[in-house]
Order: structure tokens, then C-alpha cells, then sequence
């Protein structure tokens, strides 16, 4: 059955080589696949004049003070400029202006502005392109970025292939550069490698994943003993997401080990800057708290993820628009923690705000929120269900379900296990009550959904087919 908690994986967001980054976070939530970038980018080097520049890092001031609105302002304002130059001075100013396309893509995927961020995105992709067919030495590396970024995005909209196509494009053209001049990218070859390796991961693609991964660590290894202060952070990012990986595969104690040197990484970072890595500290906190609950280790999990939602609560004060995601994950994880511990009122509490939070996030923005609202619905259907309130229970699963059918239209292979999960939930509970024919159609709609899905991953869902034929057979005549 999948896991009622989430991780936190982070896929990285490339930012210009010529580019100034203030070194941020960008997160991913595990269940639903999709992003809370928390990615702070300044204004590079080469600008559309003077008052693009000023309005650029009035943007980033903006953003960092949770001021999203004002800071949207300013960067539409800088994309007007910089339009209005490159159509004076083409030569000059269009490689400006596709840098400031990126840059406002990035901003508008981080925020949920999903159509917006694909056609900035596109826009800028097909400027680097012409610009590099004539001057590759130079904007290759732009193309790569823009590859990349796309890709992130596609993925986390379901359009996996697309995702594959460019992440594949951005790692061959970031090789290549790296042939040449190694330390300046092969950092960006361990970010492409590590996005691929979340795609991987996804798709059931273990061992491919496992190899991308592995390069990666690899590289940031190596990088941060040379320049500890640029690259820690990375390798931090690093082992976060191969110990969810390792987790998911069920090596746990692998998984134990690179969430402890992440964490131990993290801590020490946020000693020197807690404005930029508390919420890294957070994320760790968090998955360390799902394994330990996994383990049974249930007062290191209770802590951990207390001190993540403490973290998560402190940071929506100042942003809510970026942290009340994460406030609403937390509380979903504690939740399930307080369930298996027989805290059903504190559970249900937790669920609540959490379900309350995602109510709200998916009417602003459905196709990015409407997951996690699915997954805590389901969680508070176990919990009601469990607790004999039969009728929020029915109501919480089936309305669970609908959303996930609806996003298993779009993308099966994403979504198709939780459509699973849900069913089995719901025939338990018909089961419960004694309706036997609609419980038998549910395990017999999950038990096809499992064996399809065996078939692509025997070694995740092989034990799902085998658990609903033996609750299929127990079933009354």
C-alpha cells in the first residue's frame, strides 16, 4: 500500500553560469510530484540598462519578503524593457531579454503560474537556440539552462517524456562544456543528473536512477572538498534525495545514514545563514521523521517532525505563499505518526489543518495542490473509517478517488497507484459495512491496477497483487 506520509526531494532549478545566485531551495514534494521552488535568483551581470536592473532586484527583495504580488510587478515591468530594447538593438539585447524570459519563467513555476512559466520558457528556449546556431562557444550553456528548467517543469506537470527529452538534451550539451572546462560545469552535469534521477525514480527506472544518482553524489563529493563553502549545500541536496530513493527501495539503513549527513551538513549551514537553509533543515527534519515512524522509532519521528513544523509555521508567517505548503505536509506527516501511536484526536486535528490548507492552495492553483488535498482526504478517510465515522469516511475516500482518477487520465503512471490505494481503502470500509458487492468490485478494479503495475516494477507492487487476491478470496460468496 503507498505510504501515508511525504517525503521532500529537491530538484534543482540552473541559473545562468554568468548569473549571481543567493543559494535557496528547491523542493519537491514526493506525493502529487510537484514543486515549491524556493529559488532566489539576482539579476546577472548583463541587463536590459539600468532600471531593469533596478526593478530586478526590487523583484528579489519582493519575493524574499513574501511580497509576490509587488515582486511580479517588477519583474513584468523588467520583460517590458527588455522586450522593447531587443526590438531597437536585436543583437545587443536578445540574449538579455531570453535571460530575463528564464528568469521569469522560473518565478512563475515557482508560484504556480504553470501556462505562464511553459510559454516564458519556450520563448526563451527558441532565442538560445538561434543564438547558439551562430555562437555556440557562448550560449550553449544557455540553452542547457532553459533545457533544464523546462524540464523540471514537464515533469512535474506529468509530461514525463518531454521531461526525459530535455533533461537528456540540457546532460549531453553540459557534457560536452564539461570536456573542456570541467570546473565550470561539471557542477551543472550533477544537477542535470540529479533531476534525471527523480524522473528515473518515478518511473520506476531503479536502476538508471540509481547510476544518476550515484554520479552525482559523486561529483558533489569531490567539488565540495575542494570549495566546502559553494558546494556543501549541494551534496546535502545530494544525499536528501538518494536517502528518499534509498527508502522507497527499502534500504533503510542506507537511507538512515545519508539523511543523518545531510541533516549534520544542513545544521551546520544554517549556524552561518538561517535565512537560506532553515527550510533545508526543515525538509531533512521531515523525512527522517517518515523513516523513523516507518521503523517504529516513534519518539526520534515525533521530534523530528515537530521540530520541521516549528520550522514550517515560523517560515509561512513571513511568506505564507511559499511555506504554507510545507506547514500542510508536516501536519499530514504527524498525523499519520499520531494515528499509528493511537493519538486519534490529535491526528484528526492534524488532518484537518492540513486538509483546510490544501483546500485552499487547490483553488488557486488545482493542477499543482489537487494531489495533496487527494492524499490528506485519504488519510482522514483511513482515520475516520477506523473510528466507525462511516459516512466522512465514505464521503473523504470517494471524493479522494474522483481526484485521483482525474489525474490518472493525465498521467497514469504517476497516479495510477494512488487510484489503487484509495479503491482498496474504500472496499475495506464496504467491506466493513457489509457490502459485499461493491467492496469485491474495488479489490477487483485495484487487484487489475497492481498487476498492470507489477508488470513495469515487480519489486514494488508485485507484494500489492499478492496482499488483494488473498482479500479478494476472503471475501463472502
Amino acid at each position: 500500500m503507498m505510504s501515508r506520509v511525504l517525503t521532500v526531494v529537491l530538484l534543482a532549478i540552473v541559473a545562468p553560469v554568468h548569473a549571481t545566485i543567493v543559494k535557496g531551495t528547491g523542493i519537491l514534494k514526493a506525493l502529487g510530484r510537484r514543486p515549491i521552488a524556493n529559488v532566489q535568483i539576482v539579476d546577472s551581470v548583463h541587463t536590459c540598462g539600468p532600471r531593469a536592473r533596478t526593478l530586478s532586484n526590487v523583484g528579489v527583495l519582493d519575493r524574499e519578503q513574501g511580497q509576490v504580488e509587488e515582486a511580479r510587478e517588477a519583474l513584468a515591468e523588467e520583460l517590458r524593457l527588455c522586450r522593447e530594447l531587443a526590438e531597437i538593438n536585436p543583437e545587443t539585447y536578445r540574449s538579455e531579454l531570453a535571460e530575463t524570459l528564464n528568469k521569469v519563467g522560473l518565478f512563475d513555476s515557482n508560484y504556480g503560474q504553470v501556462k505562464e512559466a511553459l510559454k516564458e520558457y519556450a520563448e526563451a528556449l527558441q532565442i538560445r537556440r538561434e543564438l547558439a546556431e551562430k555562437n555556440p562557444d557562448k550560449y550553449r550553456s544557455d540553452v542547457a539552462e532553459t533545457l533544464n528548467n523546462l524540464g523540471v517543469l514537464d515533469r512535474n506537470q506529468g509530461r514525463v517524456e518531454e521531461a526525459r527529452k530535455e533533461f537528456g538534451e540540457a546532460l549531453q550539451i553540459y557534457r560536452e562544456l564539461a570536456e573542456k572546462n570541467p570546473d565550470s560545469y561539471r557542477p551543472y552535469i550533477a544537477r542535470t543528473l540529479n533531476n534525471l534521477a527523480v524522473l528515473d525514480a518515478d518511473q520506476g527506472r531503479v536502476e538508471e536512477a540509481r547510476k544518476e544518482y550515484g554520479e552525482a553524489l559523486q561529483i558533489y563529493r569531490e567539488l565540495a572538498e575542494k570549495n566546502p563553502e559553494t558546494y556543501r549545500p549541494y551534496l546535502a541536496t545530494s544525499l536528501n534525495n538518494l536517502g528518499v530513493f534509498d527508502r522507497n527501495q527499502g534500504r533503510v539503513e542506507e537511507a538512515r545514514k545519508e539523511y543523518a549527513e545531510a541533516l549534520q551538513i544542513r545544521r551546520d549551514l544554517v549556524e552561518k545563514s538561517p535565512e537560506t537553509y532553515r527550510p533545508d533543515v526543515a525538509a531533512t527534519l521531515n523525512n527522517l521523521g517518515t523513516l523513523d515512524n516507518e521503523q517504529a522509532r516513534m519518539e526520534e519521528a515525533h521530534q523530528e517532525l515537530a521540530d520541521a513544523l516549528q520550522i514550517y509555521r515560523e517560515l509561512a508567517e513571513k511568506n505564507a505563499e511559499s511555506y504554507r505548503p510545507y506547514v500542510a505536509i508536516t501536519l499530514n506527516n504527524l498525523g499519520a505518526l499520531d494515528s499509528d501511536q493511537g493519538r486519534m484526536e490529535e491526528a484528526r486535528k492534524e488532518y484537518a489543518e492540513a486538509l483546510q490548507i490544501r483546500r485552499e492552495l487547490a483553488e488557486k492553483n488545482p493542477e499543482s495542490y489537487r494531489p495533496d488535498l487527494a492524499a490528506t482526504l485519504n488519510n482522514l478517510g483511513t482515520l475516520d473509517r477506523d473510528q466507525s465515522r462511516v459516512e466522512e469516511a465514505h464521503h473523504e475516500l470517494a471524493e479522494a478517488l474522483q481526484i485521483y482518477r482525474e489525474l490518472a487520465e493525465k498521467n497514469p503512471e504517476g497516479y495510477r497507484p494512488y487510484v489503487a490505494t484509495t479503491l482498496s481503502n474504500l472496499a475495506i470500509l464496504d467491506r466493513g459495512q457489509s457490502q459485499v458487492e461493491e467492496a469485491r468490485k474495488e479489490y477487483a478494479e485495484t487487484l487489475q491496477i497492481y498487476e498492470g503495475l507489477a508488470k513495469q516494477n515487480p519489486e514494488r507492487f508485485s507484494r500489492d497483487v499478492e496482499r488483494v487476491k488473498k482479500l479478494l478470496e476472503k471475501l463472502p460468496k
